[in-house]
């Protein structure tokens, strides 16, 4: 796989080494739509004071559509624990998106899909996680060959849709020692629930969604995309056969001790619902959750008693990992 780089790149004061890790996939068939999807940046970042052999590592991926560097926040945190960081864009997100806003506005990025004439179904949402998982492996190799992080100690840490991507990493690949998630959960049919209100998918998949589908296209072609999302809800909802491969709860039985799971989600998260997230915490041998009291979805909404809650997250479910 060609990879090209370094450059150098600073997150948050603390400088790391940025590349471009190139492979084809086929996500859609189409050659320039895939080109733009297969190649991706990855940014590296390493302790000052920790020899190599002994350094864990944490992956981090952010939600559906966020650029990479929304997660620059966890960056001096874990660098100053001793931690290895490794970040980089997942499919539709940052550089690795269509049309590169940086936005996470999830309808705009999947709008040039529709304009082509490419379905983002359930088919298509398995090959993201599929390509996803391979990354994460991919990333995990190139930094144990180029910088010496051999160390077993490898933890996914994901925000939101990233926690999910993550998930599915962690059971169905069996990457990464520990799996840290916030304002998300592993289980993709409940989100799917809880994403779309539960009842607005069931509306956008009925005739009545139909036919406003199609008054949106003639008044206001801009809103389809939200329409298509919500019929991707419904899918994942009552998971037709692409959606039963990408949920990560249905690999949950390979995930033995002492491989650990933690989320953090918000009391307030119209998105993330804690009855979900605890039931999901439920099924692994390790796995536990915590609710934040007036928290919600995300840093835009929140600011930073987001990222304060998630930085003390991070140093309570990897202080053990400072020696």
């Amino acid at each position: 796989m060609p990879i090209y780089g370094p450059d150098s790149i600073t997150f948050e004061g603390v400088s790391g080494d940025r590349y471009w890790f190139y492979e084809h996939y086929p996500y859609t068939g189409i050659a320039d739509v895939d080109e733009r999807l297969s190649g991706f940046p990855v940014a590296v970042f390493l302790p000052s004071y920790r020899s190599r052999e002994h350094t864990p590592l944490v992956i981090g991926l952010q939600g559906m559509c966020a650029p990479y560097g929304w997660n620059a926040f966890i960056v001096p945190t874990l660098t100053q624990m001793g931690i290895a960081v490794a970040l980089f864009d997942t499919p539709l997100a940052g550089e690795r998106s269509l049309v590169r806003t940086f936005t996470a506005m999830v309808d705009k990025e999947i709008k040039p899909l529709f304009d082509r004439g490419i379905s983002f179904d359930t088919a298509m949402l398995l090959s993201i996680f599929r390509s996803t998982a391979k990354d994460i492996a991919r990333v995990r190799e190139f930094c144990s060959h180029k910088y010496g992080l051999y160390d077993s100690r490898v933890a996914l840490f994901g925000v939101s849709m990233g926690v999910l991507f993550s998930s599915y990493a962690f059971t169905a690949n069996g990457l990464g020692e520990r799996l840290l998630g916030t304002i998300g959960h592993g289980d993709l049919k409940s989100f799917a629930k809880s994403w779309g209100y539960y009842f607005f998918p069931d509306i956008a998949a009925s005739p009545l969604g139909k036919i406003a589908e199609s008054i949106l296209k003639r008044f206001q072609p801009d809103l389809v995309p939200m329409v298509k999302i919500l019929q991707l809800a419904k899918k994942l909802k009552y998971e037709d056969e692409y959606a039963i491969e990408c949920n990560p709860m249905n690999y949950v039985d390979s995930v033995k001790l002492p491989r650990r799971v933690r989320f953090l989600i918000g009391a307030n998260d119209p998105i993330v619902s804690v009855k979900h997230t605890r039931a999901c915490a439920q099924k692994f041998p390790d796995g536990d959750f915590y609710v934040v009291p007036g928290m919600g979805h995300g840093t835009r909404q929140w600011g930073p008693n987001f990222v304060e809650h998630v930085r003390y997250f991070l140093v309570t479910q990897l202080g053990d990992w400072r020696t």
